[in-house]
């Protein structure tokens, strides 16, 4: 029998997760990874992208961040819901496919550590 969990502190403790893996990230460090729980599926996994998409725009909207910053959060978001979901061509693109190479660029600067583009992992 699962124990009945409040959604508000689930996401009180896994927001503690996030930051626990920042700061492995900050110091050089990898967390462990055990085997899969199960329990997330990819269409939970996109729905939760689109939550956090929510977040970027909402909050360069309103100035919270700068639409850089929004940028940078949304280019390294869309790479996660590549892996997770396949995107589909970019609005407009017409018969030229610029999401592939535009992934495939992001994710060589990651490989390189980032430093170069202003992202850090």
């Amino acid at each position: 029998m699962t124990a009945q969990v409040d959604p508000g502190q689930a996401g009180t403790r896994l927001y503690g997760m996030m930051r626990a893996l920042l700061a492995l990230a900050a110091s050089g460090h990898t967390a462990p990874s055990p085997a899969s729980r199960g329990v997330v599926t990819a269409d939970d996994a996109v729905d939760a992208v689109l939550q956090i998409a929510i977040v970027i725009e909402q909050a360069v909207r309103s100035g919270a961040i700068s639409e850089e910053l929004g940028v940078q959060a949304g280019a390294m978001l869309m790479l996660v819901r590549d892996y997770v979901q396949p995107l589909p061509p970019g609005p407009g693109e017409g018969p030229a496919d610029m999401v592939t190479g535009d992934l495939a660029a992001l994710a060589r600067v990651l490989r390189r550590g980032g430093a170069e583009a202003g992202f850090q992992g």
